[in-house]
């Protein structure tokens, strides 16, 4: 599970590398809203900043600069890719192959929630 926080600099740490099936990989994350199926799926690309890649791969995400997410929680799937992403970003610039997912939550400031 990734968990987030809204304003902050998070780090993503996963275990891509043992599943990637291409060379110099590149990764695409995709952030959909569990509470809100029909919005448009958040999609995010950063270097994995990984002192040891193939132990683990290390992300930063700069909320809410990078992109910006409501509190809640989210399903997420990693695509990869053997070339670097050309914006506007896409699925289709991936293998088209989901090599992980998963759930991650985004925490806020108290009252700024629509559990609150």
């Amino acid at each position: 599970m990734i968990y987030l926080e809204q304003g902050v600099i998070n780090q993503i740490v996963l275990t891509l590398s043992e599943v990637t099936t291409v060379a110099n990989p590149h990764y695409l994350f995709v952030f959909t809203n569990e509470m809100n199926t029909t919005s448009t799926p958040q999609l995010f690309t950063a270097p994995d900043t990984s002192a040891y890649p193939e132990r683990y791969n290390l992300f930063s995400l700069d909320e809410p600069n990078d992109i910006s997410l409501i509190q809640g929680q989210f399903t997420y799937q990693v695509y990869e890719s053997n070339l670097p992403f050309v914006l506007p970003l896409s699925i289709s610039q991936t293998t088209g192959v989901v090599i992980e997912e998963g759930r991650m939550v985004v925490s806020g400031p108290a009252g700024n929630s629509i559990y609150d």
